[in-house]
């Protein structure tokens, strides 16, 4: 047994290149302080956080994986998928990217448009500047509604504006799961559906299985066990893998923090396996 197989990690966090607060170093010093052996950075439809977090590793001996959480939509609904180990100079990768950080932008000022219509007045040019040119999502619009006193938090900015059919929600996103995991493919890395128990439809969750996703996230805050037995017979039927973690948003998600959900570290491991059975076959 390495001496990594008996600790953990924490596979799913957000830094302040994304909707949290928490700059790499302090997601590092959370980590080290949590004894975790690994994380990975999955930020919002960029991999800004890549550089530094790897500079990071080293310094703080934890290993790291690059990430990314894409958005993607099904039946005008948000779906995420995860990529690990992803190459982060991936032309067809980067350019989907910048791509999505356009859509984001125009989805955050069509989204202030419609809570300006329900008389809540809000500026779409103060609230990108608020992100400080990080990707826009709305936790940031949400955080601006919080800011101006409109609403007393994030919880009541996302049920009363925010959320999925609510006044002032808007989908914007272009890519479907399929083309979300061909991204993910293409740069060499391994796909995962986020927090499927969050999907509108759990026949989705098959289906995407079906469709050719590497690994469903199935250790998660609050993960009802019926849904978590369910989506263990699936991982089994199709061969997934399996991963993890936190979601952490520094402070915008007080509920949940780095190293609160443990990933095991043989789950990375056979993350690595699948990488290098999948290079033998190529």
């Amino acid at each position: 047994m390495t001496k990594k197989q008996n600790k953990f990690c924490d596979l799913h966090i957000h830094s302040s290149f994304s909707d949290s607060d928490a700059t790499i170093e302090t997601i590092y010093l959370k980590a080290k302080e949590k004894g975790l052996c690994c994380i990975s950075v999955t930020d919002h439809d960029t991999l800004d956080a890549a550089g530094g977090a790897r500079l990071l590793s080293a310094r703080y001996g934890i290993e790291y994986i690059e990430g990314i959480e894409l958005s993607a939509q099904k039946d005008n609904s948000e779906v995420h998928v995860l990529g690990y180990f992803v190459d982060v100079k991936n032309r067809a990768l980067q350019e989907a990217i910048a791509q999505m950080r356009k859509l984001r932008m125009e989805r955050i000022a069509a989204m202030a448009e419609k809570l300006n219509a329900l008389g809540l007045k809000v500026d779409k040019d103060e609230i990108l500047k608020e992100t400080c040119g990080c990707v826009p999502t709305r936790l940031h619009l949400g955080a601006h509604l919080v800011k101006k006193g409109i609403v007393k938090s994030y919880n009541e900015a996302f049920d009363k504006y925010l959320g999925v059919g609510r006044p002032a929600y808007v989908s914007r996103f272009k890519f479907s799961v399929g083309e979300a995991v061909s991204l993910i493919r293409a740069a060499s890395g391994l796909s995962f559906l986020a927090h499927p128990h969050l999907l509108t439809n759990q026949a989705w969750v098959e289906e995407i299985a079906r469709a050719g996703i590497d690994g469903l996230e199935v250790n998660y805050l609050l993960l009802p066990d019926a849904k978590k037995y369910m989506y263990d017979d699936i991982i089994k039927r199709y061969g997934l893998l399996k991963s993890g973690g936190s979601d952490a948003h520094g402070s915008f998600k007080k509920h949940t923090d780095i190293g609160k959900i443990n990933v095991p570290y043989e789950w990375v491991q056979a993350m690595k396996d699948r990488l290098a059975r999948n290079a033998d076959d190529r």
